[in-house]
């Protein structure tokens, strides 16, 4: 391979006419290289610097000068290491942006022993409206006594939070012999129990609207899956054909990974009601144990989706906002799932409601039980741990679809008989 630019301890390599990233594994005591999706050099570097950010070990972006004081832009690879593992990929795209619109420009040449005051003047410059994102896609809609635009309370606790996160892991990885800072006061935090509902209540006539609304297939396939389990929107454009069980009437929503990755434990077994089965059963038959939910023959939970666009368009489209007064909560995607849940609570066993909006874990255990081929549980005992799942099925489908029925023109009636 042929050296054309070194970065440290990597090189960018030229082979045959393709570009590679080449470095020194001090652990395995040799070479590796990866070849780079890039043709030119300026790409290759792009690339580069993208892989050299996850394979790069954390201590060396540390300065030698910086002794046991570094700044917090030197610590910072651990963390962001330590959170790619950990996050979705849309909440580490959110991290992201935020290093590049408040931690670079406000702390990232702070050293960790003055970060205390650097974190309290962020707060300071967040609350007077000062510090805060400067582009048209921002709509800020608290505002300082002096009506100035500013971001929320609970976002700049999140903010501050993760930057604290920084310093309590570069104290704990032995990058500094500095205490991680107390997080400053911030006035105006409230717990998650009292904040403002995500979304308004919907009527059926509304949930009517919304379907005949819907002009694209796949935007009326998800509309309809959602409708009829009230799943986060993000878990519902997840589901692969090998998570649905038909024979059971049920989908698992726990995406594939979680359980390796620690996330979604939470993720509900939801019943298949209503039109629910005829779209599945489609969609199984064109994209077999793959996801089912696409545009264009892409799935939907592969790439950047704008969920909050998607259901907006639907909500214009259908006219439900239109008398909505100025400061209201609209229509959304929580709405469906707020308006699911209140209208269950009447009707089935607090059981049943937590089990199909995920406020419980369901073991890994019980899931290869239910769901696993081969496995020697009976259909009796599947039924048995099922049936809280199959209790709102049936509240479904005597009183859910038949309520939304008369407002659309979609057939919502059911092939399946639990």
């Amino acid at each position: 391979m042929k050296v054309i630019e070194k970065i440290g301890r990597f090189s960018i390599c030229e082979n045959r006419g393709a570009m590679y990233l080449r470095w020194w594994d001090m652990h395995q005591k040799k070479s590796l290289s990866e070849r780079l999706d890039a043709e030119t050099l300026e790409l290759s570097r792009i690339a580069a610097r993208k892989k050299i950010r996850i394979l790069a070990d954390r201590a060396e972006m540390i300065c030698p000068d910086s002794g046991e004081d570094p700044t917090f832009g030197e610590v910072w690879l651990g963390f962001e290491q330590d959170k790619r593992k950990r996050l979705s990929a849309a909440r580490f795209s959110l991290l992201l942006n935020r290093k590049e619109l408040y931690y670079k420009p406000h702390l990232w040449n702070v050293k960790m022993s003055r970060m205390g005051p650097a974190l309290r003047a962020l707060v300071h410059g967040m609350e007077q409206g000062r510090i805060r994102p400067d582009n048209a896609k921002s709509k800020l809609k608290t505002l300082t006594k002096n009506g100035i635009p500013r971001l929320h309370p609970n976002t700049i606790a999140d903010i501050i939070g993760s930057a604290a996160e920084v310093c309590v892991l570069a104290k704990s990885d032995g990058a500094t012999i500095h205490n991680p800072p107390k997080i400053p006061y911030i006035d105006g935090i409230t717990a998650p129990e009292d904040r403002d509902p995500k979304g308004r209540y919907i009527s059926f006539e509304e949930i009517g609207a919304l379907i005949e609304a819907c002009r694209r297939p796949h935007m009326l396939d998800l509309l309809l899956l959602d409708l009829g389990c009230g799943g986060r929107i993000g878990a519902v454009a997840d589901i692969k054909g090998k998570t649905v069980r038909l024979d059971l009437g049920v989908i698992d929503l726990l995406g594939e990974g979680f359980i390796d990755k620690n996330r979604r434990k939470k993720t509900p077994i939801v019943p298949v009601t209503g039109p629910m089965a005829r779209i599945l059963a489609r969609l199984m038959d064109a994209y077999g144990d793959d996801f089912l939910i696409r545009s264009s023959n892409k799935p939907l939970a592969v790439g950047s989706r704008n969920w909050t666009q998607m259901i907006q368009r639907l909500v214009e489209r259908s006219g439900i906002d239109k008398d909505l007064k100025v400061g209201e909560v609209p229509a959304n995607w929580y709405s469906i799932r707020r308006t699911f849940a209140d209208w269950l609570d009447e009707r089935v066993s607090d059981a049943a409601i937590s089990a199909v909006m995920g406020h419980f874990d369901i073991s890994a255990r019980t899931r290869r039980q239910l769901f696993d081929a081969g496995s020697p549980t009976t259909d009796l005992y599947k039924s048995t741990k099922l049936h809280p799942v199959l209790e709102v099925a049936d509240v479904l489908e005597r009183e859910w679809w038949p309520s939304i029925q008369p407002f659309t023109s979609v057939d919502l009636s059911s092939d399946v008989i639990h």
